[in-house]
């Protein structure tokens, strides 16, 4: 299977238009095989170049209304680089290939957790008839799928009925790739002979996904047949003795979402777990899906190796990576049902990994541009480490977008003050810079062409923004997934894997993305537009940044939430380092003053207790205006005032007119706090005895008697 293939689930998903009103009746479809054949017959014509004719054998197929079971058979032993070839190729070859993959689709999704239909097929295998047996495995496979395993491990445990039991793992080797995760967690039972069955038959399936858990088997079973059993399966699916290796490469994979894993008959709404008895389904949404098959496969190396600290970092990257995702679909209107809470428990666990392997999946995320993720790392560094980490400092130097740099930096800095150690002055500038930022922007541009590409890219770093690019469709729809908060998205009209339409249809049907602007790089905007109307929001000829910036309009709050919230934290950090001595941050005084005007009390109240230790004559003015603005909150005025007289211990001049705005408050009808506050920091001001005496006179409301 090819790398391209992943995508069809996603796609199918997308083409619901092309979806059957009806399931056709049974008696009326033809039969799996027959429909593999013909379409078979347009896939050697295809192949040979013949693209008419293999269109008109294709339309053959459809016209004997395949069943969607049989279409779902028939994308599963079809190359994805068929389906990929008819969708590119565009017209009626797209349209054609989108009823398929709907169709599959359907039949994918209809599979019913249905105990007693289970058992009354599972009852038809007993039968001496061939053709009947088959039928039933395909049914079973098509209508229950995964489901049916709980039901077959039960023959596979029955030491007195062997011909039971090879009919039950010949279904299961039928069922093919669906059945292996829920077989790989019977494999936990205690019973020898159902994990010898079971590795057997993992064997005879040949998924290289049971590698890694049958190396461990294989090395390490009590029972010498589990082993042997292990050991012959584990050559079959092509793996090595090296089951840590194995499984440490599986983990990455699911959460890469890597092909070789994650095709789309490999995707579940379930993930099982063995409960002693038997094993037992838990409902996942999608998007969580690869993460908690990840952090399966990382939990097994760590039971094969206790003190890898691999296992650890993949643990805690596929954690915080799925808590970043949770926020953003359930944000987005995405039901999660209770998974918040079922993550918490693997939150912990990640908090207990330790620095070294935190640092090491940070390494990872970086390497990866796993955007989320690095984000979730680098604040749980900034909350477990006890002293700066290799790749804190490359997440703050090396280039990372604008979100990264001050999470790291924020991170850098928590450190360094709980150590009562020097920050260092990259990370104190990055910390003025993250206070200071008003908006956090992400951009992503998908275009073949890499002049243009670099040039889009470009224009849009000029704007501050951090900036995404990839020269084909299948890169950046995969990585999507591993960015938060995608503002707006260029796609060039022509794309070298993918349609345009594609990508849109993809785009849209993800949560988070239904609102992302999207702009077509386009020679013609003219025809792009007849095209594609309503499905994006602009057309660009040229690097426009204004067009960009109109069509961004509207995710702007989105944005400045999100650089409140680092600006918040890191003038925090900065108030920390400046209230403890050890580190200079008063090149920072010039950024936390800008940011006083126009920001939230969250930064605001943070900036002003960093400033009244470190701000200096030129913040006066920018402080002193926020004591006066009635518009303020109390608490901020508050602050302001006690930053203020702070400020005023070590640059005590202020001009006539300050000094007048901070008697005006004084003498108003303010907030008491306010107006001692206030009172304090004119105590500070540099003046001659009679100046004071009078301003002590006109707070006072009167002449001294």
């Amino acid at each position: 299977m090819t790398g391209s293939r992943r995508l069809f689930c996603l796609l199918a998903i997308a083409t619901a238009a092309f979806a059957p009103s009806a399931t056709p009746a049974p008696s009326a479809a033809p039969a799996a095989d027959e429909v593999f054949e013909a379409f078979q017959r347009g896939v050697d014509l295809l192949q040979r170049g013949q693209n008419e004719e293999a269109l008109r054998a294709f339309q053959e197929v459809l016209a004997l209304d395949p069943s969607q079971e049989a279409a779902y058979e028939l994308w599963q032993k079809i190359d994805g680089e068929i389906w990929l070839k008819m969708l590119v190729l565009d017209g009626d070859y797209e349209l054609v290939a989108k009823r398929f993959l709907s169709l599959a689709e359907a039949g994918r999704q209809a599979r019913e957790n249905d105990p007693d239909g289970i058992r009354a097929l599972l009852a038809e295998l007993a039968t001496d008839d061939v053709a009947q047996r088959h039928r039933a495995i395909q049914k079973l496979s098509a209508s229950h799928g995964e489901y049916a395993v709980p039901h077959l491990l039960y023959g596979l445990a029955n030491p007195n009925d062997g011909d039971r039991r090879v009919i039950f793992m010949q279904a299961l080797v039928r069922m093919g790739g669906d059945v292996v995760p829920p077989m790989i967690e019977g494999l936990g039972s205690s019973d020898a002979f159902l994990r010898r069955n079971i590795a057997l038959t993992l064997g005879y399936i040949a998924d290289p996904r049971a590698a890694g858990v049958l190396a461990a088997l294989a090395g390490a079973d009590a029972d010498a047949g589990v082993r042997e059993a292990a050991a012959g399966a584990l050559a079959k699916c092509g793996g090595t003795p090296d089951a840590l290796a194995q499984l440490l490469a599986l983990g990455d994979a699911y959460h890469r979402h890597d092909p070789s894993v994650l095709q789309p008959h490999h995707y579940s709404d379930v993930v099982w777990a063995w409960d002693g008895k038997s094993v037992v389904p838990t409902t996942v949404p999608r998007f969580l899906y690869p993460d908690e098959m990840a952090k399966k496969a990382y939990w097994r190396a760590l039971a094969v190796a206790p003190g890898a600290v691999e296992a650890l970092a993949g643990i805690a990257r596929a954690s915080v990576a799925e808590r970043s995702l949770l926020e953003e679909w359930t944000a987005a209107g995405a039901n999660a049902g209770d998974w918040s809470d079922r993550l918490a428990a693997d939150e912990l666990a990640a908090g207990v990994a330790g620095a070294a392997a935190l640092d090491l999946a940070l390494g990872w995320a970086l390497d990866q541009r796993d955007l989320a993720a690095a984000i979730g790392l680098a604040r749980a560094l900034g909350a477990g480490a006890s002293q700066a980490t290799p790749n804190l400092v490359r997440a703050l130097e090396g280039g990372a977008s604008g979100a990264i740099r001050g999470e790291a930096a924020v991170a850098l800095g928590r450190i360094a003050h709980q150590a009562v150690a020097v920050a260092s002055p990259a990370a104190v500038a990055a910390l003025g810079e993250a206070a200071a930022r008003e908006v956090l922007q992400i951009a992503a541009v998908i275009d073949g062409d890499e002049a243009r590409r670099a040039a889009y890219a470009e224009a849009l770093a000029g704007r501050n923004m951090t900036v995404n690019a990839w020269p084909t469709a299948a890169r950046g729809l995969v990585a999507l997934r591993s960015i938060p908060g995608i503002d707006v998205i260029l796609a060039a009209e022509s794309l070298p894997d993918l349609t345009l339409f594609q990508v849109l249809d993809e785009v849209r049907s993800d949560p988070r993305f239904a609102e992302t602007p999207v702009l077509v790089i386009t020679a013609d905007p003219e025809k792009a537009t007849e095209l594609y109307g309503e499905k994006v929001q602009g057309f660009l000829t040229a690097p426009d940044m204004d067009a960009v910036g109109e069509a961004m309009t509207g995710g702007l709050n989105r944005d400045r939430a999100a650089a409140n919230d680092l600006a918040a934290r890191a003038a925090q950090v900065l108030s920390l380092l400046a209230g403890a001595g050890v580190t200079d941050v008063r090149a920072t005084a010039g950024p936390l003053a800008g940011t006083l005007a126009s920001r939230p009390d969250e930064v605001v109240l943070s900036a002003l207790a960093a400033l009244r230790a470190i701000g200096g004559a030129d913040c006066v003015a920018a402080i002193a205006a926020v004591v006066t603005d009635t518009a303020r909150s109390d608490e901020a005025r508050v602050a302001a005032a006690e930053a203020l007289a702070g400020v005023l211990l070590r640059a005590p001049e202020v001009d006539e007119v300050t000094r007048e705005g901070l008697l005006g408050v004084c003498r108003s009808d303010a907030l008491f706090a306010i107006r001692a506050a206030t009172a304090r920091a004119l105590g500070r001001v540099a003046l001659p005895d009679e100046v004071r005496a009078e301003i002590m006179r006109a707070v006072r409301g009167g002449t001294s008697q």
